[in-house]
């Protein structure tokens, strides 16, 4: 699971799905149609809470609580969990055994993917009847970090679907799957949240958090509550903060840079969540700036950030900054993808920034 998703499953009301009516509706349609589709591709943003809701989906496949019935007694499905109901509770405590979840392996997995042999581990859960009676669930989390090999077993597996099985496939680049995994899956697309909905799950989570903190964190993550998590929990955010004030800062204060440098561009897997949000955060800083550089639009970014993009604005014109974004989004995956010093990457980036360029 990655990060985001993961901390987002973690904190919130395990039964509450917020702003995702849209799945679930599809869920309950094709549930009561009698021709469950076999493969669910969920994609969207990281963050948003895709992993979240496909556990909960599982939990409702697996409850033990019967449908009502229709009109002219007809089982009419619901979607609504319990975390009461004795297959929900068995699902969200990871212990049903007609439930899978793959994600990458924690120990050992320097790649951080899903390795073949995992994907493999499908073939005799699907094979089995169900313990339970009823459907057998797998929720693989996330496609993003299967490789190749991984990729063409999971395409077997869904060559040959076996009854009374679903499984959810999470993404947050579905254009980089391969087309024959995609056109076997009901692809559905998950929507960022707006600011107010954000600040209303993360509200939830932190119910005595200040509330401009809240705000801060609502309009940073971009309608995915995950990512805020993951943002506030590792440090990102607060080193995004202090980025812009040294960015804003008429002088170079080289020494702060790499002191703030070295924490945030943390190597190795402990500092993969850092890293994530160092990304997610310049990503936004440098586009803001040169849209704002570009149509002197108001873009409605946090008040902290408002000085730094005036200052980056006054050193660069609209196409330098549009190429600083550019690179930074081939170099930094570059980076992160050769295990590069991430933390010197990203001194040399706002060292750059710093400089004037206009003529």
């Amino acid at each position: 699971m990655s990060d985001a998703d993961h901390n987002f499953a973690d904190r919130v009301d395990p039964t509450a799905i917020i702003g995702h009516d849209g799945f679930t509706n599809a869920l309950g349609e094709s549930m009561a149609s009698g021709r469950m589709h076999h493969a669910w591709l969920l994609t969207g943003p990281r963050g948003i809470g895709k992993a979240s809701v496909a556990r909960v989906a599982a939990a409702w496949l697996l409850s033990k609580a019967p449908a009502p019935a229709g009109l002219f007694g007809d089982v009419v499905p619901v979607f609504s969990v319990s975390p009461e109901d004795p297959g929900s509770n068995l699902v969200f405590r990871g212990a049903h055994p007609d439930y899978l979840s793959i994600e990458p392996a924690v120990d050992d997995n320097k790649s951080g993917q899903i390795k073949i042999d995992q994907i493999r581990k499908m073939v005799p859960f699907m094979a089995h009847k169900p313990a339970k009676g009823g459907w057998r669930v797998a929720v693989i989390d996330s496609m993003d970090e299967i490789n190749r090999n991984g990729a063409n077993a999971m395409l077997k597996l869904l060559e040959e679907p076996p009854e009374k099985a679903v499984i959810f496939l999470i993404s947050s680049r579905p254009g980089q799957l391969p087309p024959t995994i995609r056109s076997r899956c009901r692809v559905v697309r998950f929507q960022p949240l707006d600011t107010g909905t954000s600040r209303e799950v993360l509200t939830k989570i932190w119910p005595d958090a200040d509330a401009a903190h809240i705000d801060i964190l609502a309009q940073l993550c971009g309608g995915a509550p995950g990512r805020a998590i993951s943002l506030a929990e590792s440090g990102a955010a607060d080193c995004y903060q202090v980025a812009c004030s040294l960015l804003a800062a008429p002088s170079l204060d080289l020494g702060a840079m790499a002191a703030l440098t070295a924490r945030w561009g943390k190597g190795g897997a402990a500092g993969r969540e850092q890293r994530e949000g160092a990304v997610f955060c310049l990503d936004r800083l440098l586009r803001l700036a040169a849209l704002t550089a570009s149509s002197g639009a108001n873009l409605a970014p946090c008040e902290f950030e408002l000085r730094a993009i005036a200052a980056l604005c006054e050193r660069h014109s609209s196409t330098r900054l549009a190429a600083f974004h550019d690179d930074f989004v081939k170099d930094s995956a570059r980076a992160e993808g050769l295990y590069l010093d991430f933390s010197h990457f990203l001194l040399r980036l706002m060292t750059k920034l710093h400089e004037k360029t206009l003529p």
